[in-house]
């Protein structure tokens, strides 16, 4: 596996190009949904993971000293509760903000920078979770900890170490939110 920036970049972009076929209205519905989980899993962090590691220790047998499968687990669960949501945000019938459509180049600018600040928020939120729980996926070599200086200071620019509490998250929630029903 290449560096871990190019990794997330690449996811970041993908989505970008995802925006910009579904076009910026589509895509600030996206940011809605994405925004809202990242708030859901801040938020109740501290209540969820005891209850995973107890369900872990339940189900899975894993011992309480045993630290890495401990935060394999958490990423694990952390991260296919974001993509659940993140999917469920894109697949079907989507939050769509009205308006008239601007007219090109403008709509696909847009449509690009909605996009990337999209990919910013999954890609980053993805890699916060290995940050977070010490890259658990380096077990399967998915992950090399090898950081270059560029990923290291991209570390602290992940969206969840930009603005770390909860209620952070609300403000361009509700902003949305209020575009949308303002029409």
């Amino acid at each position: 596996m290449g560096p871990i920036e190019v990794y997330f970049i690449t996811i970041a972009l993908i989505v970008m190009i995802i925006g910009v076929v579904r076009g910026y209205r589509r895509e600030l519905g996206s940011t809605v949904i994405i925004m809202t989980a990242i708030f859901l899993l801040t938020f109740t962090a501290e209540l969820t993971e005891p209850m995973v590691l107890r369900l872990g220790q339940r189900v899975l047998d894993i011992q309480a000293q045993d630290v890495a499968t401990r935060n394999a687990v958490l990423s694990l669960v952390y991260t296919l509760v974001f993509i659940a949501i993140v999917l469920a945000g894109y697949a079907g019938r989507t939050l769509e903000f009205p308006g008239q459509e601007a007219k090109e180049p403008l709509r696909t600018l847009l449509s690009m920078a909605i996009g990337l600040l999209n990919g910013y928020l999954i890609a980053g939120t993805l890699w916060y979770y290995q940050d977070k729980f010490g890259y658990p996926a380096q077990r399967w070599g998915l992950i090399l900890p090898d950081f270059s200086d560029t990923a290291r200071t991209l570390i602290g620019l992940l969206p969840e170490h930009i603005l770390p509490s909860p209620t952070y998250w609300m403000v361009p929630i509700a902003v949305l939110i209020i575009l949308r029903v303002r029409g």
